[in-house]
């Protein structure tokens, strides 16, 4: 005869039904509320300035700092332009005036040891943030044409009738000229000559780094006499360090800029490997306002990719007889080796030397950087005042009553 499960289990009907369970008691539910309603809250102030594009985060105290010791400088008509002036304690017997413009995404910012370090070889120092760039505002947007609007206001026949005669649409969405754009090198470089005669500055010995060689080239074109000589560091018209290109990706641009680690890791990878989170940090929210990561992108694909070097170099008298100097990294990479090579052949009669800093030297070799842009310097301002000299002489010899 079968065994009855129940009474193999035990469950006869003299025993008792378990208990039923017990409710979870409130003290030992509020750890689970307390940590729900602190992730949605924080969830809540995080999430809006992620998806919003107007939102920054406080200014770190080295930006700040460097934003109190310069200017703006209201340039009309142009844009505004952002620049930092550096004096030594006692100014020297001759006017030697450095100016600096940074590369892209660089801005003056990143060169604050070095402007530091020039004046404490007695020399006068300056940067100036291109349009945009660094601490200088965005130019305004452009107006676009909408061809909604202008069908709305028109009529769609008026179209039809245009097309007939014309074979063209005459409703197309058309974005900014290039050529007028406030990004583009010549406009660029009329800014940069506003923004000088606004310093006091001129003539100048000229430092152009990484992306700014296109605009800086056309302002000494248009403005020769105010240049004295040409340091060129890490500069060519077709690349920029810093890959702008990833800040044109709605998504992705944003979680760089809102990422610490990640911003760090970019710049460690493609500009300066010496750079620590406080000036990433700082360059990371030079970035963030409002309309500053467009302006960097828009910057960028404003770059002259058809630029010259050795055509520039000799496109006249007064820029061929200017003393340059290229100073490249020479430990970064062979693939930016080979690059600086090709500026060596385009600039045959030019001063190359190598230094042991990246792609942002002024980063992480300042002092090296500093040193070889004051002895060049003052080799060729001294050259430049003993040709003034030698003109006062003449003039003497020729007017013995003056």
């Amino acid at each position: 005869m079968a065994a009855d499960p129940a009474a193999a289990e035990g469950e006869g009907p003299d025993r008792e039904p378990p208990p039923p369970p017990r409710p979870l008691s409130l003290v030992s539910a509020l750890p689970f509320w307390f940590y729900l309603t602190a992730a949605v809250s924080v969830l809540a102030l995080v999430i809006p300035h992620i998806l919003s594009p107007h939102a920054s985060p406080p200014l770190p105290p080295l930006l700040r700092r460097h934003l109190s010791d310069g200017r703006l400088l209201k340039l009309h008509p142009g844009p505004d332009l952002f620049a930092v002036t550096s004096r030594p304690a006692a100014h020297s017997a001759y006017h030697h005036p450095v100016l600096v413009l940074p590369g892209l995404a660089a801005g003056s910012f990143s060169f604050r040891r070095l402007l530091s370090s020039l004046s404490s070889r007695g020399l006068v120092a300056a940067a100036i943030d291109l349009p945009g760039q660094g601490l200088s505002p965005p130019p305004p947007a452009p107006p676009r044409t909408n061809p909604l609007r202008e069908i709305m206001d028109r009529g769609i026949f008026h179209a039809f009738e245009h097309l007939v005669e014309t074979g063209e649409v005459p409703f197309q969405e058309t974005g900014p000229d290039p050529s007028h754009s406030f990004y583009a090198a010549t406009a660029a470089a009329a800014a940069v000559a506003s923004a000088l005669d606004a310093l006091g500055l001129s003539p100048v010995h000229l430092v152009l780094h990484d992306s700014a060689l296109a605009a800086g080239a056309a302002f000494v074109s248009a403005n020769p006499e105010a240049v004295q000589s040409v340091t060129l560091i890490d500069t060519t018209a077709t690349s920029s360090a810093f890959p702008a290109v990833v800040l044109g990706v709605p998504t992705l641009g944003r979680l760089v800029l809102w990422v610490p680690a990640l911003f760090k890791g970019l710049t460690r990878l493609c500009c300066a490997r010496g750079m620590d989170a406080g000036e990433s940090d700082s360059h990371r929210a030079a970035m963030w306002g409002e309309g500053k990561r467009d302006a960097v992108f828009e910057a960028w694909k404003a770059m002259n990719h058809s630029f010259d070097l050795r055509e520039w170099r000799s496109s006249s008298e007064e820029v061929k007889s200017l003393p340059m100097m290229v100073l490249w990294s020479g430990s970064w990479s062979d693939k930016w080796i080979d690059e600086g090579k090709k500026v060596t052949r385009a600039l045959p009669d030019t001063k190359f030397i190598y230094h042991y800093g990246g792609r942002w030297p002024q980063v992480d070799a300042c002092e090296e950087i500093s040193k070889l842009i004051a002895e060049f310097v003052m080799t060729n301002a001294t050259e430049y005042i003993d040709h003034s000299s030698d003109e006062s002489a003449d003039a003497h010899s020729a007017h013995p009553a003056l």
